[in-house]
């Protein structure tokens, strides 16, 4: 079975798009179009704002209005990845809203959920006589966005696909001990050295030490984070079962972590866990959450896109944002949306639409044969950083300078996984 098949980065979308926009989205919806696979991480909750915004969010509360949904249709996507960090910005009332209103237009989505065996299934796409299975996953979400299983004395909790980790910090001898006389002085590990206790918590593991809640260790031969084994497990057994019933596998991953020395690289356990899915079957997997483009890398001839980036960036034309937001802020709670992103930018100092990176993308285009990946190209994609009106944040095929900048900028941060791009009319194809 023969296909081609594109994911975008995420499409934080939450207002209808401008009239002026009709004449340029095809630059990109064709593109997108040409493809019989079209996937999107949809970066929102789809209500009518008739749900409670939670106690916390992704960073900021998300939600876009059901009907401007079919604004995302102009692109031609046929699946949502609903697996990221805002899943619960408006409580369970709002994931569960944002389903049902995907199931309404009977549109493929997967990485939310009920329970966590129907966050952890795979949406099925039915293509040139076969069948292509997608999994979304996310790995930034605070716990009480994770989806649960059911036993036999309590319900299952509704919730998020999801990857956890273990991070840690590598220090010397000398520097270990410092920390350890600072943690004694001040009490810092006083609470936890009571949890372990009184049996809350573990005891911390031979070699590691914590200083509050960051864990530390001497050793040099560890990675810096790790997969948690048992949702590791869980996934892969997944991509396993669905690969044995379908002709391709294709993976939605949603990581904001980075190594904790660039924002572009990816983290260890964002490595371990990629790698380990196209060992189980994945054909290719297409990263988001940071808002910014991360290295391509090609793994066992499966294309490995860390982060896409934004494909969508509406950011400052969120419509409402609660008390919770206000408050964090200094402001009066009865603010409008406008006036909260203001306070949060010092004045429309600093934030994701301050920077330029967060504006820039690439649309991949894959070619499968027999299961086998035998050509990609790549649309650099710009999404108006420079208007500062409706169009800000909105996709269009970059040209120009603009175009090598993001091949430039694509092509240094994937030389090191051992890509090497060149820009032919206007796409970026192997070198």
């Amino acid at each position: 079975m023969n296909l081609t098949a594109t994911g975008t980065g995420d499409s934080l979308f939450v207002a209808k798009f401008p009239e002026e926009y009709a004449g340029k989205i095809g630059s990109v919806a064709d593109f997108i179009q040409s493809c019989d696979v079209k996937l999107t991480n949809l970066e929102t909750n789809l209500s009518d704002f008739d749900c409670p915004p939670n106690a916390y969010s992704g960073g900021t509360w998300l939600n876009t209005r059901k009907k401007y949904l079919e604004e995302l249709f102009r692109y031609g996507f046929n699946y949502f990845g609903t697996a990221n960090n805002h899943v619960m910005d408006y409580c369970h009332e709002g994931l569960l809203s944002t389903i049902e209103t995907l199931d309404s237009y009977k549109v493929a989505h997967s990485g939310t959920g009920r329970s966590l065996e129907e966050a952890g299934k795979p949406a099925i796409l039915n293509v040139n006589g076969g069948k292509v299975a997608v999994f979304a996953v996310d790995c930034t979400s605070q716990i009480a966005s994770k989806a649960g299983q059911a036993t036999r004395f309590l319900k299952a909790r509704p919730g998020v696909n999801f990857l956890r980790h273990d991070s840690l910090f590598k220090v010397t001898q000398e520097q270990a001990e410092c920390l350890k006389t600072i943690a004694k002085s001040i009490g810092i590990n006083n609470a936890r050295e009571r949890l372990i206790a009184t049996g809350f918590l573990t005891p911390d593991p031979e070699g590691y030490f914590f200083m509050g809640t960051q864990k530390f260790t001497t050793k040099s031969d560890v990675p810096t984070s790790t997969c948690h084994a048992g949702d590791k497990k869980r996934i892969l057994e997944g991509i396993i079962k669905a690969k044995a019933e379908c002709d391709y596998v294709f993976l939605l991953v949603h990581c904001h972590d980075d190594d904790f020395l660039r924002e572009e690289n990816p983290p260890d356990y964002l490595k371990e866990f990629v790698h380990a899915c196209i060992d189980a079957g994945v054909s290719a997997v297409f990263g988001g959450g940071c808002h910014r483009l991360r290295p391509m890398e090609i793994y066992k001839n499966a294309p490995i896109f860390y982060s896409l980036g934004d494909f969508i960036y509406q950011g400052l034309k969120v419509e409402f944002l609660p008390a919770d937001f206000m408050e964090k802020f200094g402001i009066d709670i009865n603010s409008t949306a406008q006036e909260g992103l203001w306070a949060r930018s010092r004045g429309n100092k600093v934030g994701l639409h301050c920077n330029k990176k967060n504006y820039q993308t690439v649309l991949p285009k894959l070619y499968f044969e027999n299961g086998k990946l035998v050509k990609w190209e790549l649309l650099p994609v710009y999404l108006n950083f420079d208007r500062k009106d409706d169009m800000n944040g909105l996709p269009e095929r970059a040209s120009g300078a603009e175009a090598q900048e993001i091949f430039q900028l694509l092509g240094e941060l994937s030389a090191p996984c051992g890509v090497r791009l060149a820009l032919k009319d206007g796409l970026i194809v192997p070198a």
